[in-house]
């Protein structure tokens, strides 16, 4: 016996296309008062996960944008949990959102909760060299120089190991000399490979 396959309709019926866009006109109207926005979208969310595998919702976008509410009033566990959920259930670009949350949340002194997002970034998407990039400039930023060299560093080893086809060495290197420099640490084996590598790539 076959796995049925999720139907996937290219329209939804006039009944629920009618929810979706009294749901999508609350949105809109509700422009910038977040309460009011967060209980519409909300509601087309849950609307989304009751008719899974249909193409006509558009669950990850709409997560960003719920998360964002939620960030405007403080709700920063739901809109963590909420950019989770989505990435778990294959919403939009999983390594994508789950880092730009956790910029977000970095950027505005919720370092606690923005690192169980790269942790999922990581476990989820191992061998995307970006997450490495973007993690270690955040952390550095907040001055945490020893877990921005962690994943600096992480990410240099994959760029090397793969022969750097996103060519992230250009930053992954120099972003790894600060670390190095503001830990008080000389230059190591790493900075050379990376240096010869890139030495190589310009020949």
């Amino acid at each position: 016996m076959t796995k049925k396959e999720p139907r996937r309709s290219p329209w939804p019926t006039v009944p629920l296309e009618e929810r979706i866009e009294e749901i999508m006109d609350r949105v809109q109207k509700a422009g910038d008062n977040h309460v009011e926005r967060v209980a519409a979208l909300e509601e087309y969310l849950i609307l989304a996960r009751a008719h899974e595998g249909e193409t006509w919702f558009d669950a990850g976008a709409w997560s960003e944008d719920l998360a964002d509410s939620y960030l405007a009033l403080g709700r920063v566990d739901d809109a963590v949990r909420t950019i989770s959920d989505a990435t778990r259930s294959g919403y939009g670009e999983g390594a994508e959102m789950l880092c730009e949350l956790a910029e977000k949340l970095m950027r505005s002194g919720h370092e606690p909760q923005a690192r169980p997002l790269w942790q999922q970034a990581r476990a989820d998407y191992p061998d995307d060299v970006w997450i490495y990039v973007q993690a270690g400039i955040e952390y550095g930023d907040i001055g945490d120089h020893a877990e921005a060299l962690e994943w600096l560093t992480t990410g240099l080893e994959l760029a090397l190991r793969t022969g750097d086809p996103e060519s992230a060495l250009d930053q992954l290197r120099p972003l790894r000399a600060s670390c190095l420099s503001a830990l008080g640490r000389p230059s190591d084996e790493n900075q050379e490979r990376a240096a010869q590598h890139e030495q190589g790539e310009h020949r």
